[in-house]
């Protein structure tokens, strides 16, 4: 029993990893289970079983962990604000780093443009089940109740997803060029500004109230 569940978790591995050369060679939209499957070195039958088609790996493939991270309880309770002001860093922190990512890995990128595809039944399933694993995101990280966390981060996380999809299209966007660097540490530099005004709202407010470590915990490396 223990060789088959390594032998499937191996074989898993491999085709997660032909898809990514596939995506990153071919783009989404030349994603196919016959290509995938020739990259992985199986028979397509596999593809289907251990996922049921297309779609079904694509969803596992955002909600694996590597597009969007996965926190445990004890994860959470490091990263949970000790002060009022730390909320800022929690925010801005993760944005960066999810978007840093994304911007170095042109598979991720290519998942992330089916939010921007049109009557496409697999961008359908990829768009929701990005949108599910932000909704986790935002819920396990925002750390105060009142404000409308839901509507801030719909805005800051898919402004931050256009302008990654417009970096892999070269463009650039008020005159700030998406291809470099300099571009991205503006860009970066902006979402903290963004955030810190948003965390000194938050904590003036008298409706909002703040989930705050009870005592400090080791330091986190996420």
């Amino acid at each position: 029993m223990e060789k088959i569940r390594r032998n499937r978790a191996e074989t898993t591995q491999r085709i997660v990893n032909a898809l990514e050369d596939v995506l990153a060679e071919q783009g989404l939209e030349g994603a196919r289970i016959n290509q995938i499957a020739e990259k992985a070195g199986i028979s397509k039958v596999l593809i289907y079983r251990y996922f049921g088609g297309l779609d079904g790996l694509m969803e596992y493939y955002v909600r694996m962990g590597r597009m969007f991270p996965q926190f445990t309880p004890a994860m959470l309770d490091q990263i949970r604000p000790i002060h009022h002001d730390d909320l800022a860093k929690v925010w801005y922190r993760q944005a960066i780093q999810m978007f840093r990512y994304m911007r170095t890995s042109k598979a991720a990128r290519e998942v992330l443009k089916a939010n921007v595809v049109e009557n496409d039944p697999t961008a359908d399933v990829i768009s929701k089940a990005q949108d599910d694993e932000l909704m986790r995101l935002v819920n396990q990280l925002s750390f105060i109740e009142g404000p409308d966390i839901q509507a801030v981060s719909a805005v800051m996380l898919g402004a931050l997803s256009y302008l990654t999809i417009q970096a892999q299209n070269n463009h650039t966007m008020v005159g700030i060029d998406l291809r470099s660097e300099q571009g991205w540490q503006r860009i970066e530099g902006a979402v903290k500004v963004i955030y810190l005004a948003l965390n000194k709202m938050a904590v003036d407010s008298q409706a909002v109230k703040l989930s705050a470590q009870t005592k400090a915990q080791p330091a986190s490396q996420w």
